[in-house]
């Protein structure tokens, strides 16, 4: 790489770095989906997210390999996914610049439409944010490279090059298949009179890329016995209310880049129906073709338009080109120089007031989750099964068994769907209370601790199995607070009855104002004010008479008042404490 460009380079690093610690730590709960299948494939589980049947749940094989193999020299996963997100978006910036230093191109083209693409966060937020687009990205760029070799020189020289990145794609994502499709298309469609290249385009832009794609499925039909994976089932329906949701996605991620997405489209215009240039024409095939696959799909629910991401690298490459070939753009031209590069200036300024990049700069749920999900691992045993709605950040840090609400992981929710699927929230459509209460969890949790929403929360309040066998349960962990709901009857959170012996955790006690239990040397235990009564109603318990004998496992009962009625298989008792305590459990026991 020449001088300048080298040093352009450093610049454009040095702008990525700042712009990544911006937004650091963003983190993605989806990523933690991908590092829990990493998590458990490392301890030899294989690539599963529960114990039982395997389900895939991720939809980025490649990336979660290339996590768990720095997983595997001892580094910490969402480290890991950093370090592998920053690598390849360097990869990337360094193999664009590196292609056009080689190239008749004005260097100064290449470093504004670089600048464009550097200044745009969306490079920073998921380079930072634990998904794979960086690796899908860097992809992208290489296949685009490879094609324009071999437009411009007329020779297949580089074409195992070319099939190991589109087989590459197709592993990092299914739809990385659809740039195999494009790129082959496009390059038989450019060489028909020249029949002796045939032969070979089909076999490197095509059956060489379908080899990857065929062996995935191989792997995929075998390991979890389905074609396509749950993911799928989950998110994609092609109905009107997702292609509209797919283009508003659109429309609002062409407003957020509105500098570099409408300059990509306007020189796009200059090399497609002005010039004429072929490159052209290849890049007009894959942005219709990806703009029309998202926006199919129902765009996207993440920060900082990630899947424009692959837009802007076809719009950086339009860019380049276009202001190549338009000999009025000059940039020893003063008047130039006044638009273009004040066009940096603003591009970077304006990105950090954009919402969908602000949310990325704000966005710290996660972490909330995975604190909550490292004291329940510490605290109960290995076998409680939890269900949750945030799939990632409380299954990842709890290494719990898990029943995942909303389908991604589950074997069973995404083929028993709703009758309007494909009418609502894309993700986020799956869910039966029925389903989730006959698994008999042991703590149910709605996002990282909040009271019940979605269809399916509201059918749970309404289900007496939910209402009369599950106690909300409100604590705070590091002056967070989080509602979770707690079977009252299951082995691993609820009540213990051993002969005449039942042991009731102290978390299930209610007061109408005080409510707040708390982590303490991994119990969780319930806060209890002097003087305040606390009350705990329990059902099918045998007719006897009971009488508290030990509080927190001590036979001293002056430390609270307590009282116990029983109406039929009714049970409530009533306690107050003589001074604050904190009640990990309470024994009744039965007269013989």
């Amino acid at each position: 790489m020449k001088f300048g460009y080298r040093l352009f380079f450093i610049l454009s690093l040095i702008v990525f770095f700042l712009t990544c610690y911006f937004y650091y730590p963003f983190f993605s709960d989806d990523s933690l989906i991908s590092l829990r299948y990493a998590q458990r494939f490392l301890e030899g589980k294989g690539l599963t997210w529960n114990d039982g049947h395997p389900v895939e749940g991720y939809s980025n094989l490649l990336w979660v390999l290339g996590v768990s193999l720095f997983g595997k020299l001892g580094i910490d996963l969402i480290f890991s996914a950093r370090i592998l997100g920053i690598l390849c978006t360097v990869g990337m910036i360094g193999t664009i610049l590196r292609y056009f230093s080689q190239q008749p191109v004005k260097k100064e083209f290449v470093f504004f439409g670089v600048g464009l693409l550097v200044t745009t966060p969306t490079l920073a937020v998921w380079a930072v944010g634990g998904l794979e687009q960086p690796m899908y990205a860097l992809l992208v760029t290489l296949v685009i490279i490879e094609v324009l070799k071999i437009v411009n020189t007329g020779s297949l020289k580089r074409g195992l090059y070319l099939s190991v990145w589109l087989g590459l794609l197709a592993l990092t994502r299914p739809d990385g298949f659809l740039f195999t499709l494009l790129a082959s298309f496009f390059l038989l469609a450019t060489n028909l009179k020249n029949r002796t290249q045939l032969a070979k385009i089909v076999l490197f832009s095509f059956i060489i890329p379908s080899l990857f794609l065929l062996g995935q499925l191989a792997f995929r039909y075998t390991y979890y016995g389905e074609i396509v994976p749950n993911t799928a089932l989950v998110k994609v329906k092609v109905t009107l209310h997702h292609i509209l949701r797919g283009g508003y996605y659109q429309l609002r991620a062409f407003v957020g880049t509105l500098i570099i997405s409408s300059l990509g489209l306007y020189f796009l215009y200059i090399l497609v129906f002005r010039k004429k240039n072929i490159t052209g024409f290849y890049f007009l095939l894959n942005i219709a073709a990806w703009a029309g696959y998202v926006t199919s799909v129902g765009g996207d629910i993440f920060p900082a338009n990630r899947h424009y991401y692959v837009l802007l690298i076809f719009f950086t490459f339009a860019i380049i080109l276009g202001l190549n070939v338009s000999p009025q753009f000059n940039f020893k031209q003063k008047k130039i120089q006044s638009v273009l590069i004040p066009a940096l200036i603003i591009n970077a300024i304006i990105q950090l007031f954009i919402p969908q990049n602000y949310r990325a700069a704000k966005e710290r749920w996660e972490f909330r989750g995975m604190e909550l999900g490292q004291e329940l691992k510490n605290t109960f045993p290995d076998n409680t099964l939890i269900a949750v709605t945030a799939a990632g950040c409380i299954p990842y840090s709890s290494e719990l068994p898990t029943v995942d609400m909303l389908g991604l992981n589950d074997y069973y929710l995404p083929r028993h769907p709703p009758a309007n699927f494909g009418n609502g929230a894309l993700g986020h459509e799956l869910g039966d209370a029925n389903y989730v209460l006959e698994r008999n969890p042991d703590i149910i949790i709605f996002n990282t601790g909040s009271i019940p929403f979605f269809s399916f929360g509201e059918q749970m309040t309404r289900d007496q199995r939910f209402t009369d066998g599950f106690s909300r349960v409100d604590l705070r962990l590091k002056n967070e607070d989080y509602i979770l709901y707690f079977n009252k009857y299951s082995k691993n959170t609820g009540i213990n009855l051993v002969k005449n012996e039942l042991t009731v955790p102290g978390y299930f006690f209610k007061n109408t104002t005080d409510t707040l239990s708390v982590f303490k040397q991994n119990k969780l235990v319930k806060n209890m004010i002097k003087g305040n009564t606390y009350t705990v109603v329990l059902k099918s318990i045998p007719s006897k008479k009971w009488a508290v004998k030990s509080v927190n496992h001590q036979k001293d009962n002056n430390k609270l008042q307590s009282t116990v009625v029983q109406n039929g298989g009714v049970m409530k008792i009533s306690v107050i404490p003589t001074h604050n305590i904190l009640l990990e459990s309470l024994v009744v026991e039965a007269e013989d």
